[in-house]
C-alpha cells in the first residue's frame, strides 16, 4: 500500500530523520477572513496589489480562497495571481497562484479562486502579507467586494 510522507514517517517511529514538522499534524488551523470593496471608479490591474491577510513568521498556509472576482467585468485580458510580500519589502507574486487570466464572464460571481501551489510553505522573514495581484491592462469595474480566506496552521 501506498503512504504518504508523513504517514511513512509516522510508521518509522517519529523520530531522527523522520520527525513531522510542527504545524503538519495535531496542529489548530487559524483562519483570517477578510474583504475588500471596490467602486466603479476604482483601478483594478495595472499593478494593484491587495492585501488580504498579515501571517506571523514561522506559520504554514493550508489554503486560500477568493471570492467576487466573477463582479469584475473585464473590457480586455486581465491576470490575477495570489502571492506574499515581506515586511522587507520581497515579493513572490506567485507563491499560491500563477497569473491566472481572466475576462467578462471567465469567473462567475459564485466561483471561487484558490491557491494551487505553495502550500504548506513555511513563512519566513517576519511579518507575510498575503496579496492578490492584479496585473495588465485595468477592467471596467461597476463596483463590488472581494471576500477571501486565508487558512495557516
Amino acid at each position: 500500500m501506498a503512504k504518504s510522507a508523513n504517514v511513512t514517517k509516522y510508521d518509522a517511529g517519529g523520530t531522527g530523520d523522520n520527525i513531522i514538522a510542527d504545524g503538519l499534524i495535531k496542529t489548530v488551523e487559524k483562519v483570517w477572513l477578510d474583504t475588500y470593496t471596490y467602486s466603479s471608479a476604482s483601478t483594478i490591474g495595472n499593478g494593484l496589489q491587495i492585501e488580504i491577510a498579515a501571517i506571523p513568521v514561522g506559520k504554514k498556509i493550508t489554503g486560500i480562497d477568493v471570492y467576487g472576482i466573477g463582479a469584475l467585468s473585464a473590457t480586455s485580458t486581465n491576470a490575477i495571481s495570489i502571492g506574499t510580500k515581506l515586511s522587507s519589502g520581497v515579493t513572490n507574486a506567485t507563491l499560491f497562484l500563477a497569473a491566472t487570466t481572466f475576462g467578462t464572464g471567465f469567473v462567475k460571481q459564485q466561483d471561487k479562486l484558490s491557491a494551487t501551489s505553495g502550500l504548506f510553505t513555511e513563512l519566513t522573514g517576519g511579518t507575510n502579507k498575503i496579496i492578490l495581484f492584479f496585473t495588465a491592462a485595468s477592467p471596467s469595474v461597476t463596483g463590488g467586494t472581494i471576500s477571501t480566506v486565508v487558512r495557516y496552521t
